[in-house]
Protein backbone atom coordinates (compact mmCIF):
# COMPACT_ATOMS: atom_id res chain seq x y z
CA UNK A 1 0.00 0.00 0.00
CA UNK A 2 2.77 2.45 0.92
CA UNK A 3 4.63 1.68 -2.32
CA UNK A 4 1.50 2.63 -4.21
CA UNK A 5 1.15 5.82 -2.19
CA UNK A 6 4.80 6.72 -2.80
CA UNK A 7 4.69 6.32 -6.57
CA UNK A 8 1.33 8.11 -6.84
CA UNK A 9 2.68 11.05 -4.82
CA UNK A 10 5.78 11.12 -7.03
CA UNK A 11 3.54 11.24 -10.12
CA UNK A 12 1.29 13.94 -8.63
CA UNK A 13 3.38 16.96 -9.81
CA UNK A 14 2.98 15.88 -13.44
CA UNK A 15 -0.77 15.57 -12.99
CA UNK A 16 -1.02 18.90 -11.17
CA UNK A 17 0.94 20.68 -13.91
CA UNK A 18 -1.80 19.65 -16.35
CA UNK A 19 -4.76 20.40 -14.09
CA UNK A 20 -3.52 23.74 -12.69
CA UNK A 21 -3.52 26.49 -15.36
CA UNK A 22 -0.21 28.22 -15.98
CA UNK A 23 0.51 31.83 -15.11
CA UNK A 24 -0.13 34.40 -17.83
CA UNK A 25 0.56 38.13 -17.94
CA UNK A 26 0.92 40.93 -20.42
CA UNK A 27 4.06 42.33 -22.00
CA UNK A 28 5.16 45.40 -20.05
CA UNK A 29 8.37 46.48 -21.70
CA UNK A 30 11.01 45.82 -24.30
CA UNK A 31 13.56 44.59 -21.78
CA UNK A 32 12.58 41.30 -20.22
CA UNK A 33 13.74 40.54 -16.66
CA UNK A 34 16.14 37.60 -16.55
CA UNK A 35 16.58 35.18 -13.65
CA UNK A 36 19.93 34.95 -11.93
CA UNK A 37 22.21 31.93 -11.98
CA UNK A 38 21.10 30.69 -8.55
CA UNK A 39 17.43 30.96 -9.48
CA UNK A 40 17.98 29.07 -12.71
CA UNK A 41 19.96 26.26 -11.09
CA UNK A 42 17.49 25.80 -8.22
CA UNK A 43 14.33 25.89 -10.31
CA UNK A 44 15.67 23.78 -13.17
CA UNK A 45 17.05 21.20 -10.73
CA UNK A 46 13.74 21.03 -8.86
CA UNK A 47 11.79 20.70 -12.10
CA UNK A 48 13.91 17.87 -13.46
CA UNK A 49 14.07 16.27 -10.03
CA UNK A 50 10.28 16.01 -9.81
CA UNK A 51 10.07 14.80 -13.41
CA UNK A 52 12.70 12.08 -13.03
CA UNK A 53 11.80 10.97 -9.49
CA UNK A 54 9.18 8.43 -10.68
CA UNK A 55 11.77 6.94 -13.05
CA UNK A 56 14.38 6.70 -10.29
CA UNK A 57 11.90 5.04 -7.93
CA UNK A 58 10.81 2.61 -10.62
CA UNK A 59 14.36 1.54 -11.43
CA UNK A 60 15.13 1.04 -7.74
CA UNK A 61 11.96 -1.02 -7.29
CA UNK A 62 12.84 -3.18 -10.29
CA UNK A 63 16.49 -3.89 -9.59
CA UNK A 64 16.97 -3.48 -5.82
CA UNK A 65 13.50 -4.20 -4.37
CA UNK A 66 14.78 -4.92 -0.85
CA UNK A 67 16.60 -1.59 -0.62
CA UNK A 68 13.99 0.32 -2.58
CA UNK A 69 12.29 2.02 0.41
CA UNK A 70 15.54 3.34 1.93
CA UNK A 71 17.31 4.31 -1.29
CA UNK A 72 14.11 5.76 -2.71
CA UNK A 73 13.63 7.82 0.44
CA UNK A 74 17.12 9.33 0.08
CA UNK A 75 16.39 10.30 -3.53
CA UNK A 76 12.99 11.73 -2.57
CA UNK A 77 14.56 13.74 0.26
CA UNK A 78 16.96 15.35 -2.23
CA UNK A 79 14.05 16.31 -4.50
CA UNK A 80 12.06 17.57 -1.50
CA UNK A 81 14.95 19.88 -0.55
CA UNK A 82 15.08 21.23 -4.11
CA UNK A 83 11.34 21.94 -4.19
CA UNK A 84 11.57 23.62 -0.78
CA UNK A 85 14.38 25.83 -2.12
CA UNK A 86 12.07 27.11 -4.85
CA UNK A 87 9.95 28.60 -2.07
CA UNK A 88 12.96 30.27 -0.47
CA UNK A 89 14.52 31.36 -3.80
CA UNK A 90 11.94 33.19 -5.98
CA UNK A 91 12.21 32.97 -9.75
CA UNK A 92 12.28 36.15 -11.84
CA UNK A 93 10.13 36.13 -14.97
CA UNK A 94 8.16 38.56 -17.11
CA UNK A 95 5.30 38.19 -14.63
CA UNK A 96 7.55 39.24 -11.75
CA UNK A 97 8.98 37.11 -9.01
CA UNK A 98 7.20 33.89 -8.15
CA UNK A 99 7.85 31.32 -5.48
CA UNK A 100 7.52 27.58 -5.56
CA UNK A 101 4.22 25.88 -4.86
CA UNK A 102 4.06 24.41 -1.38
CA UNK A 103 1.73 21.70 -2.71
CA UNK A 104 4.60 20.23 -4.74
CA UNK A 105 6.84 20.13 -1.68
CA UNK A 106 4.01 18.43 0.20
CA UNK A 107 3.87 15.74 -2.52
CA UNK A 108 7.58 15.10 -2.10
CA UNK A 109 7.17 14.90 1.68
CA UNK A 110 4.45 12.29 1.20
CA UNK A 111 6.81 10.28 -1.01
CA UNK A 112 9.49 10.29 1.70
CA UNK A 113 7.07 9.29 4.48
CA UNK A 114 5.43 6.57 2.38
CA UNK A 115 8.78 5.05 1.45
CA UNK A 116 9.93 5.00 5.07
CA UNK A 117 6.71 3.27 6.07
CA UNK A 118 7.11 0.84 3.16
CA UNK A 119 10.11 -0.71 4.93
CA UNK A 120 7.61 -2.76 6.95
CA UNK A 121 6.02 -4.16 3.81
CA UNK A 122 7.16 -7.35 2.16
CA UNK A 123 9.42 -6.48 -0.81
CA UNK A 124 8.03 -7.40 -4.18
CA UNK A 125 10.16 -9.93 -6.03
CA UNK A 126 10.46 -8.88 -9.67
CA UNK A 127 11.74 -11.48 -12.17
CA UNK A 128 14.81 -10.30 -14.06
CA UNK A 129 13.06 -10.59 -17.40
CA UNK A 130 10.13 -8.46 -16.21
CA UNK A 131 12.54 -5.93 -14.70
CA UNK A 132 14.40 -5.69 -18.01
CA UNK A 133 11.17 -5.29 -19.98
CA UNK A 134 9.81 -2.54 -17.73
CA UNK A 135 13.20 -0.80 -17.86
CA UNK A 136 12.93 -0.71 -21.64
CA UNK A 137 9.37 0.63 -21.33
CA UNK A 138 10.60 3.40 -19.02
CA UNK A 139 13.43 4.35 -21.36
CA UNK A 140 11.12 4.48 -24.38
CA UNK A 141 8.57 6.71 -22.65
CA UNK A 142 11.29 8.87 -21.10
CA UNK A 143 12.84 9.34 -24.54
CA UNK A 144 9.51 10.50 -25.93
CA UNK A 145 9.17 13.00 -23.09
CA UNK A 146 12.66 14.39 -23.68
CA UNK A 147 11.90 14.82 -27.38
CA UNK A 148 8.65 16.62 -26.53
CA UNK A 149 10.52 19.13 -24.35
CA UNK A 150 12.99 20.05 -27.08
CA UNK A 151 12.39 23.26 -29.03
CA UNK A 152 10.65 22.78 -32.34
CA UNK A 153 12.90 23.57 -35.30
CA UNK A 154 11.72 24.50 -38.77
CA UNK A 155 11.90 21.69 -41.27
CA UNK A 156 11.20 21.23 -44.93
CA UNK A 157 9.70 17.79 -44.28
CA UNK A 158 5.96 17.63 -45.05
CA UNK A 159 3.61 17.41 -42.09
CA UNK A 160 2.21 13.96 -41.48
CA UNK A 161 -0.80 13.76 -39.21
CA UNK A 162 -4.54 14.04 -38.97
CA UNK A 163 -6.02 17.54 -39.18
CA UNK A 164 -8.25 17.23 -36.15
CA UNK A 165 -10.69 19.95 -35.14
CA UNK A 166 -12.73 21.11 -32.16
CA UNK A 167 -12.91 18.58 -29.31
CA UNK A 168 -10.52 16.13 -30.95
CA UNK A 169 -7.91 18.83 -31.53
CA UNK A 170 -8.25 19.99 -27.92
CA UNK A 171 -7.80 16.44 -26.65
CA UNK A 172 -4.74 16.03 -28.87
CA UNK A 173 -3.26 19.23 -27.45
CA UNK A 174 -3.78 17.92 -23.90
CA UNK A 175 -2.03 14.69 -24.86
CA UNK A 176 0.96 16.65 -26.17
CA UNK A 177 1.05 18.65 -22.95
CA UNK A 178 0.83 15.51 -20.86
CA UNK A 179 3.72 14.01 -22.80
CA UNK A 180 5.90 17.07 -22.23
CA UNK A 181 5.27 17.26 -18.47
CA UNK A 182 5.85 13.54 -17.91
CA UNK A 183 2.36 12.07 -17.54
CA UNK A 184 3.21 8.94 -19.53
CA UNK A 185 6.54 8.60 -17.75
CA UNK A 186 4.60 8.54 -14.48
CA UNK A 187 2.22 5.90 -15.86
CA UNK A 188 5.13 3.68 -16.90
CA UNK A 189 6.76 4.18 -13.49
CA UNK A 190 3.57 3.11 -11.72
CA UNK A 191 3.50 -0.05 -13.81
CA UNK A 192 7.15 -0.77 -13.04
CA UNK A 193 6.84 -0.24 -9.27
CA UNK A 194 3.63 -2.29 -9.01
CA UNK A 195 4.76 -5.09 -11.31
CA UNK A 196 2.74 -8.28 -10.97
CA UNK A 197 -0.46 -6.50 -9.94
CA UNK A 198 -3.57 -5.35 -11.74
CA UNK A 199 -2.32 -1.76 -11.56
CA UNK A 200 0.74 -2.69 -13.62
CA UNK A 201 -1.41 -4.30 -16.30
CA UNK A 202 -3.66 -1.23 -16.32
CA UNK A 203 -0.61 1.03 -16.71
CA UNK A 204 0.48 -0.90 -19.78
CA UNK A 205 -2.99 -0.55 -21.27
CA UNK A 206 -3.11 3.19 -20.52
CA UNK A 207 0.00 3.66 -22.67
CA UNK A 208 -2.16 2.67 -25.63
CA UNK A 209 -3.92 6.04 -25.34
CA UNK A 210 -1.06 8.17 -26.75
CA UNK A 211 -0.18 5.33 -29.13
CA UNK A 212 -3.47 5.03 -31.03
CA UNK A 213 -5.30 8.26 -30.20
CA UNK A 214 -4.60 9.94 -33.54
CA UNK A 215 -5.72 7.08 -35.82
CA UNK A 216 -8.82 6.52 -33.67
CA UNK A 217 -9.64 10.25 -33.66
CA UNK A 218 -9.09 10.37 -37.42
CA UNK A 219 -11.44 7.44 -37.98
CA UNK A 220 -14.20 8.72 -35.68
CA UNK A 221 -14.06 12.36 -36.82
CA UNK A 222 -13.42 11.62 -40.52
CA UNK A 223 -10.69 14.29 -40.50
CA UNK A 224 -8.27 14.49 -43.45
CA UNK A 225 -4.63 13.52 -43.05
CA UNK A 226 -1.39 14.08 -44.97
CA UNK A 227 0.19 10.67 -44.43
CA UNK A 228 0.81 8.02 -47.03
CA UNK A 229 -0.95 5.43 -44.89
CA UNK A 230 -2.97 4.95 -41.71
CA UNK A 231 -0.08 3.22 -39.96
CA UNK A 232 1.88 6.48 -39.96
CA UNK A 233 -0.72 7.98 -37.61
CA UNK A 234 0.24 5.50 -34.89
CA UNK A 235 2.80 6.66 -32.33
CA UNK A 236 4.88 3.51 -32.51
CA UNK A 237 7.16 4.05 -29.48
CA UNK A 238 4.15 4.18 -27.17
CA UNK A 239 2.60 1.18 -28.90
CA UNK A 240 5.80 -0.83 -28.39
CA UNK A 241 5.97 0.29 -24.75
CA UNK A 242 2.34 -0.69 -24.15
CA UNK A 243 2.76 -4.11 -25.77
CA UNK A 244 5.93 -4.80 -23.78
CA UNK A 245 4.31 -3.77 -20.49
CA UNK A 246 1.17 -5.82 -21.03
CA UNK A 247 3.15 -8.84 -22.24
CA UNK A 248 5.45 -8.69 -19.21
CA UNK A 249 2.47 -8.72 -16.85
CA UNK A 250 0.65 -11.53 -18.68
CA UNK A 251 3.77 -13.72 -18.73
CA UNK A 252 4.48 -12.93 -15.07
CA UNK A 253 0.94 -13.90 -14.04
CA UNK A 254 1.10 -17.15 -15.98
CA UNK A 255 4.40 -17.99 -14.30
CA UNK A 256 2.94 -17.34 -10.85
CA UNK A 257 -0.16 -19.42 -11.60
CA UNK A 258 2.02 -22.35 -12.67
CA UNK A 259 4.07 -22.14 -9.47
CA UNK A 260 0.96 -22.05 -7.31
CA UNK A 261 -0.75 -24.84 -9.25
CA UNK A 262 -0.91 -28.49 -8.15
Amino acid sequence: MFRLLAILAAAAPAVLSVLIPGESCGYFGYRLPEPGLLETVVWQSASWGMTLLPVALALLALWVPRRFPVLGAFVAIAVFVLTALTIAVPYTSICGQRRGDGLLSACMAVVVIALLLARRERPLSVPRVSAAVWTVVLLIVLGRMLIATMPVSSSDDPFCGAHLRETWALAQMHLYTGEAVGIWVAVAAIGAVLGGSGAALAAGLVLLIPAVFEPVAWFVSSAPHDCSGILELITWPYLVAAVLGVTAEVVSRRGESRKSGP
